[in-house]
């Protein structure tokens, strides 16, 4: 694997580029090289709602990084030290830390993601990350402890309330912005971002992360158009991640499905209509 590059999503942002990266349920390569040819820039791989285990997530990584994409992982507990570990031995550049609710919880997720002395990781040279080799382990050891990110999740009202804290850590460089948990939180339900508590909350957690030059991950996740992808942009969004690929796999058949039905109307021939949106409005 390729090392000692800087961290691609922060050299982007350095030089005003807008990084654009999907979430992967499905665990699939092929998928994860089509995005790599149709201009992402990076995957977020799932292990915290989806069947990707340790055992798969090194083979996506792979196929990340032969399709010119930044493999990010989402680990399924930021207090787990196993799991921040092993997503970045596997080769991950940075881990999507799920639940984070204070600053003492990005401390310890660093202790496990950095080694000594800056964290307390254990060292193993025969890893993936490391390229299988003991003589240069000192080099990159040191490329782990200045590029991995960490991208805590802020998606409750307590890590809200400690968004000035967690934005000031100092290797805390990205944040993303989960509305789907805080508004189910917040009794806004399905709302998300068109409930008023967490309107409010997202335009806080944007102003705090200015300040301290933290990047927000987020966007039009469902549906973005450009209109959409404009506001956001706009509003503060410095990353962009847009899409899953479970559900625009079926946005992509409830389209297939309506497209056949509305050729069928008016002929001679019949189809099933077709079962209800799967999408808000």
């Amino acid at each position: 694997m390729a090392l000692r590059e800087k961290n691609r999503l922060l050299a982007m942002l350095s030089r005003n580029e807008i990084p654009l990266g999907i979430q992967i349920f499905t665990g699939s390569p092929e998928l994860i090289e089509v995005l790599g040819d149709t201009g992402f820039d990076f995957v977020m791989l799932d292990t915290e709602h989806s069947r990707t285990n340790v055992r798969s997530i090194e083979d996506l990584i792979r196929a990340a990084e032969l399709a010119g994409l930044a493999p990010y992982v989402r680990v399924p507990d930021h207090g787990n030290e196993v799991d921040i570990r092993r997503a970045i031995e596997a080769g991950a550049e940075g881990v999507f830390l799920p639940m984070i609710q204070t600053v003492d919880d990005i401390c310890r997720a660093a202790d496990y993601a950095f080694i000594p002395p800056k964290g307390r990781r254990g060292i193993c040279p025969a890893i993936r990350a490391g390229n299988y080799n003991v003589r240069t382990f000192e080099e990159y050891a040191a490329w782990n402890n200045s590029e991995i990110a960490l991208v805590p999740m802020i998606e409750s009202a307590a890590a809200v309330e400690n968004i000035e804290e967690i934005c000031a850590h100092e290797d805390v460089n990205m944040i993303v912005f989960g509305a789907g948990d805080l508004a189910f939180q917040l009794g806004e339900g399905s709302l998300m971002m068109k409930g008023p508590k967490v309107r409010a909350a997202y335009l806080k957690v944007l102003d705090v992360a200015k300040r301290h030059n933290v990047a927000v991950i987020g966007g039009p996740i469902l549906n973005p158009t450009p209109t959409s992808c404009r506001k956001a942009l706009d509003d503060g969004i410095r990353i962009f991640c847009l899409g899953l690929d479970t559900l625009g796999f079926r946005r992509f058949c409830e389209s297939t499905v309506q497209a056949l039905n509305a050729g069928v109307e008016g002929s001679d021939f019949r189809r099933a209509p077709a079962p209800e949106t799967g999408f808000p409005d």
